[in-house]
């Protein structure tokens, strides 16, 4: 996403700023760059930017509409505009916004990503291949898509490929909590519990501020008591296709209907069990008596 500044001065400025993440500081830099050249497109690109790291969505917004206007092909724009439609989940205009920024970056990997992100929300298997394919033919060796493409071929039930795609990325890119996040998602979906602790206890480690992320390792944790576990879909299940397993479940209720309604009873009973077991060892008996803030 390079693109020629008019005061190399404030951008480097406003730029080193910005990735040491002290966005106060970077913001007010931005704002004398406008107020020294107010017709420079690059210095509006760059303060939405730096409002769409801190999270100030309608701000990022409102500048990368100021710098197109100056700048009808500003790239850095185009990204914040379209990285923010992604975000805020407004799915068409982000579609839209990322064919004419593609158009005029097309070595830009992560618009590919998003959309491939996109269409695996949305159950578009075929489409989120198609885009995570020119993600990683734009960045092949880039770890977090190679950890996409594990989850992926994981759903897929391409559990040979997905182990593969799993040691890639951990060997382009050990040290990316989001990467982590993708391995054990792919993990869970092959049944292997093992690996999906260790992987989100590594993205804890790489980002403990994230709620989403300490979330998502406590309810793993879950899975290290075998009263659980054994609950818990095999993982010969998880090869069948979506036709088979219906056809086994109702063929079960049928014949075994009792069974199926104790079973059902003895899960809730293990996962709520094992959820206060986990709470205790993570965060004390006194936890049982007080919220945690998460």
């Amino acid at each position: 996403m390079s693109q020629s500044q008019d005061n190399p001065a404030y951008y480097e400025r406003t730029l080193q700023l910005m990735n040491w993440r002290r966005y106060p500081e970077a913001i007010a830099e931005a704002e004398k760059w406008i107020a020294g050249e107010p017709e420079n497109a690059m210095a509006y690109a760059m303060l939405g930017q730096i409002h769409m790291k801190a999270g100030n969505n309608n701000k990022a917004m409102h500048w990368a509409g100021e710098a197109l206007r100056y700048d009808p092909e500003n790239t850095i724009a185009w990204f914040v505009r379209t990285v923010v439609l992604y975000a805020t989940g407004k799915e068409e205009l982000f579609l839209e916004s990322a064919r004419e920024a593609r158009r005029l970056d097309p070595l830009e990997s992560n618009y590919s990503y998003l959309t491939f992100n996109l269409y695996h929300k949305k159950g578009k298997t075929e489409e989120a291949r198609e885009a995570l394919n020119h993600a990683l033919y734009l960045q092949p060796d880039r770890g977090l898509y190679l950890a996409a493409d594990s989850y992926l071929r994981a759903n897929m039930k391409d559990f040979k490929g997905s182990l593969a795609s799993e040691a890639s990325a951990l060997y382009h890119d050990p040290e990316n909590d989001q990467t982590f996040m993708y391995l054990a998602w792919a993990a869970e979906k092959r049944g292997d519990y093992k690996k999906e602790i260790e992987f989100l206890k590594n993205a804890v480690r790489l980002n403990p501020e994230d709620a989403q992320i300490r979330q998502e390792y406590l309810n793993s944790l879950q899975k290290k008591f075998w009263f659980y576990r054994i609950l818990l879909v095999p993982a010969i299940l998880r090869r069948l296709k979506l036709s088979q397993l219906l056809m086994i479940w109702v063929v079960a209720w049928l014949l075994f209907r009792p069974l199926i309604v104790l079973l059902i009873i003895v899960y809730i009973l293990s996962h709520w069990i094992s959820k206060l077991l986990v709470r205790v060892q993570v965060f004390g008996w006194s936890s049982l008596f007080r919220k945690i803030k998460m």
